[in-house]
């Protein structure tokens, strides 16, 4: 037997470090699936807003505001860690922030709406910044043909770990009787908890890549990141690859964006009450558990292009399907129906899962496949510069789907991901990664 297969890891050098990567991994999925995706938006709005008018704004605003921000700071945070080897403190400190700030979520309470956004715009910053800082160690880490095989597995233990923290948040739901939003407070301690605890290895044995030279070694490290941001961005023509890649991402990132920060509203819209939308979730994981066997198994050998293509195609259906439904949901209930069936909904948000997880995990690795090494911080924050404008797109979905409907706001999505999979279509990956190889010769 093939002990790829069994430990698809099997041969890479630097276990204790690349371990150490997977551990930040698996440590940030309590914010993104416990704070953004599960709970702290029906929270947001049922317990600190209480107001059905203004809610799904204020936490469009917490969420895309946050996010605003982390994509302006994104490419300078990666241009000054390649300068000044920052790599490590970047992540580490970014995770401290996180996971601190994230347990101050417990305690805030009904109408707190001002002290609420000034605890959980902080927290999202530092989870998006810190998801960049994590993403630039990927090339130092493996070779570019391992590239997929690495991050499809890592982000398919982080499903994992977001599937252990959903079954102990459902037992908890049951179990002590916390099916009430304003006694969710203990989930919210509990997931800043494990960001800490997982970011522990990252503390001990994650190492800084070497820096060979220092360019700017006579500036301060702000004007050393804006000189070398400057220097990237006048000759990102020669990685005009990567650059399709980048504007790409924007466009699809916006799906999964929606799908993140508006994935138990929308399920909540649908029928789903508050055990069956922790199922839910978990099937979505489930899902995305399989969804990161795509790239980490075929990519490298099916080619980045064509499996992030395949991939958006499913998205672009998802999507589509959705909106589909959502049509046929509403004009069911406005002509005085009940009971319409929920298992079209299943089906499409498994695909949703699939996506997630597999674009999630591929889009990161075809990055690191055209991204030079000496400057795959850099790029990795250009990348999550995108990946962050990108969320900045639920304000028109917000917006569309408040004043026309959910099934136009679909629609509309849909459309965006479309997008991105044209642009993706013109990327030519092989001389994208001789661009890339010329860059360190």
């Amino acid at each position: 037997m093939n002990d790829r297969r069994i430990y698809p890891l099997k041969g890479l050098p630097q276990q204790r470090q690349i371990w150490s990567w997977i551990s930040y991994d698996v440590a940030n999925q309590s914010f993104t699936l416990i704070v953004n995706t599960m709970l702290f938006s029906v929270f947001f709005g049922a317990v600190i807003v209480q107001d059905d008018t203004k809610d799904d704004r204020l936490w469009s605003l917490a969420f895309g505001g946050s996010m605003l921000l982390a994509a302006l700071l994104s490419p300078l945070a990666g241009a000054a860690a390649d300068e000044r080897a920052w790599k490590k403190a970047g992540l580490v400190v970014t995770g401290i922030t996180c996971s601190l700030f994230t347990c101050s979520l417990a305690f805030i309470q009904p109408g707190q709406i001002w002290l609420t956004m000034l605890l959980y715009i902080p927290a999202n910053f530092a989870f998006a910044i810190g998801e960049n800082f994590l993403a630039s160690f990927l090339p130092t880490l493996a070779r570019k043909d391992e590239v997929g095989r690495l991050s499809g597995f890592s982000w398919g233990l982080a499903y994992l770990a977001a599937l252990l923290l959903i079954f102990i948040t459902a037992g908890s739901m049951i179990v002590f009787k916390l099916n009430d939003p304003e006694k969710w407070r203990p989930f919210f301690l509990m997931a800043g908890l494990w960001f800490l605890l997982f970011t522990i290895p990252t503390i001990l044995w994650l190492k800084e890549p070497k820096v060979e030279h220092t360019v700017h070694g006579g500036k301060s490290w702000l004007t050393a990141g804006f000189v070398r941001l400057g220097e990237t961005f006048k000759h990102l023509r020669g990685y005009r690859d990567l650059a399709m890649l980048l504007a790409a991402s924007f466009f699809f990132g916006t799906g999964m964006s929606v799908v993140v920060s508006f994935a138990s509203k929308l399920a909540g819209e649908y029928g789903f009450k508050n055990e069956q939308m922790v199922i839910f979730m978990a099937v979505i994981t489930v899902s995305g558990i399989v969804g990161t066997l795509v790239p980490m198994l075929f990519q490298d050998r099916l080619g980045h292009r064509l499996t992030s293509a395949l991939l958006l195609g499913v998205w672009v259906l998802a999507a589509t399907g959705f909106a589909g439904y959502a049509y046929l949901y509403e004009s069911h209930v406005a002509n005085g129906g009940s009971g319409y069936p929920t298992w079209p909904l299943w089906l499409i948000g498994n695909l949703l899962g699939f996506g997630l997880g597999s674009l999630g995990s591929a889009n990161r690795a075809f990055v690191g496949y055209l991204a030079p090494p000496e400057k795959s911080a850099e790029f990795f924050g250009i990348w999550g510069l995108m990946i962050k404008l990108a969320a900045v797109m639920t304000f028109p979905f917000a917006w569309v789907k408040d004043t026309t409907g959910s099934p136009q706001a679909l629609l509309l999505l849909a459309g965006f991901i479309a997008v991105g999979l044209v642009l993706t279509l013109f990327i030519d990956e092989k001389r994208g990664h001789a661009a890339a190889q010329r860059g360190v010769e």
